[in-house]
């Protein structure tokens, strides 16, 4: 009784309480997929950047940028056609390196609270002989928690924002695509987030798992252009306990203003649903 109440407090944190990345739902894109079901999730996330970017041209050559992110999530399904999900970044610790205009360079630093996104998640399920899938479209809304110092990870800014998606799955295989757009109430540009998820789904012992390869794309309207894909790994546990493994590397990066690019991004995620 006492751990379900405890869970219990940790989802209700969650709702209450989005990393910019947001096309990813818990619990690890898989569930619940039932009527009165609920889950949370934490993400560890490491990204790596090398190099300070002015379209595709190195600016600053090595100038990096760290970020070590934290991340909470939640979600809760009324009918498996509609769901809630929250999600909170905590920034553990970033730091960048910049131009100090003298010819040197100065490192700048950031912690605490993230940006809020919320989601409502309306899908429509079909079953086949031997595979199934979904449609989504899902409203978004990001609401400012973030401060405003000189380096944010995050944007502070209140956004509105539209996805959409389809699934599609065998025995063995596994097929996602979705896009999304923003649209911010500040001076950040429009951008959408692209992705493709292929996967080829075994067992482990009695454990179900998938392996997949995933590629995002970032676009803002000021000519900014990110591709990154990489490996995943996905582990259903139990039914209950579900874990997730994911690197991806930037192929291509273009910064529409100066910024940091060509990176590497870690994500190691354990999430828990009932």
């Amino acid at each position: 009784m006492m751990g379900r109440i405890a869970q219990g407090c940790l989802l209700f944190l969650a709702m209450a309480m989005g990393p910019r990345l947001a096309a990813d739902e818990p619990i690890m894109n898989m569930m619940p997929r039932w009527s009165g079901g609920w889950g949370y999730q934490f993400f560890h996330e490491h990204r790596h950047e090398s190099d300070l970017l002015l379209g595709r041209a190195k600016k600053h050559s090595g100038f990096t940028e760290d970020v070590h992110l934290l991340h909470l999530q939640g979600v809760y399904t009324w009918d498996k056609s509609i769901r809630l999900t929250a999600k909170l970044p905590y920034v553990l610790d970033a730091r960048r390196e910049m131009p100090d205009g003298s010819g040197g360079k100065k490192v700048e630093y950031d912690n605490g609270i993230g940006d809020l996104t919320l989601a409502l998640p309306l899908k429509k399920y079909f079953n086949l002989d031997g595979e199934s899938g979904s449609w989504t479209l899902k409203p978004m809304l990001r609401v400012p928690f973030s401060g405003s110092d000189e380096y944010e990870v995050y944007d502070n800014q209140w956004g509105n924002g539209l996805g959409v998606g389809y699934e599609h799955e065998t025995a063995n295989f596994h097929f996602h695509i979705s896009t999304s757009g923003w649209v911010y109430h500040g001076n950040d540009p429009f951008e959408s987030f692209s992705s493709l998820d292929l996967g080829y789904n075994f067992y482990l012992g009695e454990s179900n798992c998938a392996l997949m390869w995933e590629t995002d794309f970032h676009w803002e309207d000021d000519e900014s252009r990110t591709l990154s894909a990489g490996p995943a790994f996905y582990w259903n546990i139990n039914d209950t306990a579900h874990l997730r493994l994911e690197w991806k590397h930037d192929f291509y990066d273009r910064q529409g203003t100066l910024d940091h690019g060509n990176g590497d991004t870690f994500k190691f995620g354990i999430g828990f649903v009932f």
